[in-house]
C-alpha cells in the first residue's frame, strides 16, 4: 500500500483563447492555485473520493464505469487506467483545491491533469509528461465530449510558461522567461464556458466556410489577417467577425513567442500585445462585459500596464499584469466592485510517492 500526492496547477492563457480548439498556437503560464489529489491504495477493490470543498463523496468498484453524465471527470480519467491497475485495487482518494472555479483559469483541466498523475503512479506505467497531457485531455474533451482544445491539459501538466501548437505533431516548447505581475481580477460574474465555446466553434467555422467560397486556397494557418478583415467588412457576416477575432488572435499569439523566445520582449511590449489580444477579445468575439470591462480601466488607473479577459469570456476573469504594482492593483478591483488575487508563476504536475 501506497500514499500517493498528485498536484497540478491551474493556468492563465497568456495568448491564445479560443485558438486551441482551431489547432493554432497558444502561450500558457502556470500559476499556484493548485488541486491535490491525495490517496492512500488498500486491496478492497472499490475506490472512494472525498471531493473536500464540494462536500461531496462519491464511491465504485474496480471496473469500467459508464460515462452518462456530464464533466464526470474523475470516471472518465479512470477508465483510461483501470486495465492496468491490480484487480483487488482500491483506494481511499481525498480531493482538495484553491483553484477558482469558472473563472478561466482551468480548473477543470488541472483536476484531471491530478487525476491522470495519481492513477498513472497507481498503475505504475510512469508514462512521460507528454502522454499525460495527452491522457488528461482524452479523459475530458474527447471521452466527454466537450468542445474545448487541448491547451489547458498541457498547460497544467508541464507548468511553468509554456508555447504549444494544439495540432500534429502537437510542438511545444518550455520558454525560460519568468512572468512577474500577475493579478487576476474576478467580476463575481459566472460565464458559461461550454456553452460559448460550441457556438462560438460553429461562428468560426461559417466564416472558415464563407472564405473558402471565394479563395478555396484559404488557410487558417497561413492566410493574412487583411485578407480576413477585409471579407468582413464587405459582408458583414458574424462568422467573419469572429475568424477576425481567430486570426489576429494568432498573429498576438506568434509575435509574443517569437520575442520571448528570444528574450526580447519588455513588459511594455508585453503590456501592448495583451491590450491588442484583449481588443480582438472585445470587438469581434463581443464577450467582455461591460462589468469587466470597468474594473479593466479601473485597474489600468491604478497602474497595471495591460489587461485582458481569460476563458469564454461573458463573465468570469481577466489577467492585469502589473509588476511591481500587484497589490494596489488588487486592491482597486476589490473597492471597484470585484475581487482579485496576486499570484505567481509555478511548476507543473507534481507526483509524490510514500510507502506505507
Amino acid at each position: 500500500m501506497v500514499k500517493i500526492i498528485s498536484s497540478s496547477p491551474g493556468r492563465v492563457c497568456l495568448f491564445g483563447e479560443d485558438v486551441d480548439y482551431m489547432n493554432l498556437e497558444v502561450i500558457t503560464v502556470a500559476i499556484n492555485q493548485r488541486i491535490k489529489v491525495i490517496g492512500k491504495t488498500n486491496n478492497s477493490g472499490k475506490i472512494r473520493f472525498s471531493l473536500v470543498d464540494l462536500k461531496e463523496e462519491l464511491t465504485f468498484k474496480n471496473e469500467k464505469q459508464p460515462l452518462d453524465k456530464k464533466r464526470d471527470y474523475i470516471r472518465s480519467v479512470f477508465n483510461l487506467f483501470q486495465e492496468y491497475l491490480p484487480e483487488d485495487f482500491g483506494a481511499d482518494i481525498e480531493v482538495t483545491s484553491n483553484i477558482l472555479i469558472g473563472k478561466g483559469i482551468s480548473s477543470s483541466s488541472a483536476f484531471c491533469s491530478a487525476l491522470v498523475g495519481f492513477f498513472n503512479e497507481a498503475a505504475n506505467l510512469n508514462l512521460p509528461e507528454r502522454e499525460l497531457a495527452w491522457n488528461a485531455y482524452l479523459a475530458e474533451v474527447i471521452n466527454l465530449g466537450e468542445p474545448g482544445g487541448m491547451m489547458d491539459q498541457y498547460a497544467s501538466v508541464f507548468g511553468e510558461m509554456l508555447y504549444l501548437e494544439c495540432r500534429k505533431p502537437y510542438n511545444l516548447e518550455r520558454l525560460r522567461s519568468k512572468l512577474e505581475g500577475i493579478v487576476i481580477g474576478d467580476t463575481l460574474t459566472k460565464k458559461e464556458t461550454l456553452q460559448t465555446i460550441k457556438r462560438r466553434k460553429g461562428e468560426i467555422n461559417q466564416g472558415i466556410r464563407i472564405m473558402k467560397e471565394s479563395d478555396n486556397s484559404f488557410d487558417l494557418k497561413s492566410s493574412s489577417f487583411d485578407d480576413v478583415l477585409q471579407a468582413y467588412k464587405e459582408y458583414n457576416d458574424i462568422g467573419l467577425q469572429r475568424l477576425v477575432a481567430i486570426v489576429g488572435i494568432r498573429d498576438v499569439v506568434r509575435s509574443g513567442y517569437h520575442k520571448m523566445k528570444n528574450h526580447e520582449l519588455k513588459p511594455e511590449e508585453f503590456a501592448k500585445l495583451i491590450g491588442r489580444h484583449h481588443y480582438f477579445q472585445q470587438n469581434y468575439f463581443e464577450n467582455v462585459t461591460q462589468k469587466m470591462q470597468d474594473l479593466i480601466q479601473i485597474a489600468k488607473n491604478s497602474g497595471s500596464l495591460g489587461c485582458k479577459l481569460l476563458g469564454s469570456g461573458n463573465g468570469g476573469s481577466f489577467l492585469a499584469y502589473s509588476p511591481g504594482k500587484e497589490k494596489i492593483v488588487a486592491e482597486a478591483i476589490k473597492n471597484g466592485g470585484g475581487n482579485a488575487y496576486v499570484l505567481k508563476q509555478d511548476k507543473g504536475l507534481e507526483v509524490i510517492t510514500h510507502n506505507l
